[in-house]
């Protein structure tokens, strides 16, 4: 009897097992149902987070206020349709200045992580949204929040302006821009503040700058193309590193000066030539002389020395050394601390072709003078100057450093090797993307030299900044990412050049 019970006890066994599992295998089909739609939801919810985490860091310019940051990663998500809620909107709101943070209510919030040196724009967007689930219902889950968070950045702009600040830049101050006069003497002018074109330039170059730049973000180093000093030699020099404080900034650029080197006569370079009491005694009654019925110390124009004519080469005589001004220019970038997130341009303004360079810093020629003439025995001690021009006479289709040729181009070690070579040289190992630094380079010809030289070929300056800006850097795989190359014959036409910078500059940041 009591066996016969047993059998009948266990009939309803199956019934519950089968029931246990069907709740087990709903469990797993329900968690791996809404598992995936809760990945999916997630997957939808990140990539809309980073779109606005990047739509809101696009706002990031001059003038922005917190509430557009918010606003733009707001509207962003609802124009995705991401049903997200308890959207937050972070960025760095210290002074850079004082140390000091906002706490102004303004749509976003602090984050002190966002805070680079230096300084980034960078945004964190966070963002909940509810998913419902289906299957899990019957465990009692019925929704579940989710969190995404994402950091965009805008892209920074590292720029460098190289500005021509040789004799050229102070031919226009008085009378013929072709040629020296009196008004023109740097040493007259620089202290006045009045050397043109340098002075429309140096005034034209800031309004870009703070019209373009959103500091503290972006920053802006300043190199020019000869010595600052007064009686200086005609190296080029960095009147500022990259800075990210806009009256630095400032001053630098109004604190440029025309080259200013000694007068003549020096035991190298190029000196200012004024009549001395001797000279006005030689020149008599020649209507001729530059130095008749003038008084002592009147400025005639550029000179270079007087060994040229003893028949040392002319390597240090040139004051317009594009090549040595771009090398040091592209030396900002890697001057610590180095951003290469950030968007990389030069712009050069030039009034005239290279007649000038620079050694290569791997030769690092040591001042030697065996013989005593106050002269270096390197013959490449101030740069590369082709022999052509080596010593007395001088051709008359022979120009200061560089060929008779805009369009030759010659190897280095070349005896041919000049100027102009050394220029288109350094600008292809700044602008190549590979084996270089991937510089942005934008040009500008400034003046009447650029396209009319009197020596040489006429538009050789021209021909020189267009490789620079639109060819240089490329190789038959690659093409480099260029600027361009725009003229003007004088300052006046300078707003719309740099307009067209800024123009082309924002859009490369865009995308």
């Amino acid at each position: 009897m009591f066996r016969k019970f047993q059998r009948h006890s266990e009939r309803g066994q199956a019934i519950v097992l089968v029931a246990l599992a069907m709740v087990g295998l709903i469990a797993m089909v329900g968690l791996m149902t809404d598992g995936g739609i809760l990945l999916i939801e997630y997957g939808k919810l990140k990539r809309a987070i980073d779109s606005a985490s990047i739509a809101a860091a696009a706002q990031f310019r001059r003038g922005f206020q917190g509430a557009d940051l918010a606003a733009a990663a707001q509207d962003f998500l609802r124009l995705n349709q991401s049903d997200a809620s308890n959207i937050l909107v972070k960025r760095c709101k210290i002074d850079p200045n004082t140390g000091v943070q906002d706490n102004t209510v303004d749509g976003t919030e602090h984050d002190l992580s966002l805070c680079t040196v230096p300084r980034r724009k960078l945004i964190r967007v966070e963002a909940t949204r509810t998913v419902e689930f289906g299957f899990m219902r019957i465990l009692g889950i019925t929704s579940t929040n989710i969190t995404a968070s994402s950091v965009g950045e805008a892209a920074s702009l590292d720029l460098v302006l190289v500005i021509d600040t040789s004799f050229s830049m102070a031919y226009e101050t008085t009378g013929d821009p072709q040629r020296s006069d009196p008004g023109d003497d740097p040493a007259v002018c620089n202290p006045t503040k009045t050397c043109q074109p340098l002075e429309d330039v140096k005034a034209i170059a800031w309004q870009f700058v703070d019209n373009t730049m959103f500091f503290p973000y972006d920053r802006v180093a300043i190199v020019s193309m000869t010595s600052q000093t007064q009686n200086g030699f005609r190296d080029s020099e960095t009147p500022l590193v990259l800075s990210d404080n806009p009256s630095t900034v400032r001053t630098a650029i109004e604190n440029l000066r025309v080259y200013e080197p000694p007068e003549c006569d020096t035991p190298y370079g190029t000196c200012r030539d004024t009549c001395t009491a001797q000279e006005i005694a030689d020149a008599g009654s020649d209507t001729s002389n530059p130095c008749y019925g003038r008084p002592e110390g009147y400025y005639i124009g550029e000179k270079c020395s007087a060994r040229f004519t003893q028949g040392y080469d002319r390597s240090s005589c040139g004051s317009s050394n594009i090549g040595g001004a771009l090398y040091r220019a592209s030396g900002e970038f890697t001057r610590p601390p180095r951003r290469e997130d950030s968007f990389w341009v030069v712009i050069l303004i030039a009034g005239g072709p290279a007649n000038a360079s620079s050694p290569q810093p791997f030769m690092n020629p040591a001042w030697t003078d065996s013989n005593g003439d106050n002269y270096p025995d390197h013959p490449n001690y101030f740069g590369f100057c082709p022999s052509t021009t080596w010593g007395p006479p001088v051709s008359a289709v022979s120009p200061p450093c560089r060929d008779a040729s805009a369009t030759s181009r010659h190897p280095q070690g070349s005896s041919a090797y000049d100027a102009d070579d050394y220029a288109r040289d350094v600008a292809d190992n700044v602008a190549d993307p590979v084996n270089g630094q991937g510089i942005t380079i934008f040009t500008i010809g400034l003046g009447e030299l650029v396209r009319a030289t009197t020596i040489g070929d006429a538009d050789a300056g021209e021909q020189l900044l267009e490789y620079i800006a639109e060819d240089a850097g490329d190789t038959p795989s690659v093409t480099a990412n260029h600027g361009f190359y725009s003229y003007s014959p004088d300052a006046a036409g300078l707003q719309v050049i740099f307009s067209k910078i800024a123009e082309n500059i924002f859009t490369r940041i865009s995308q």
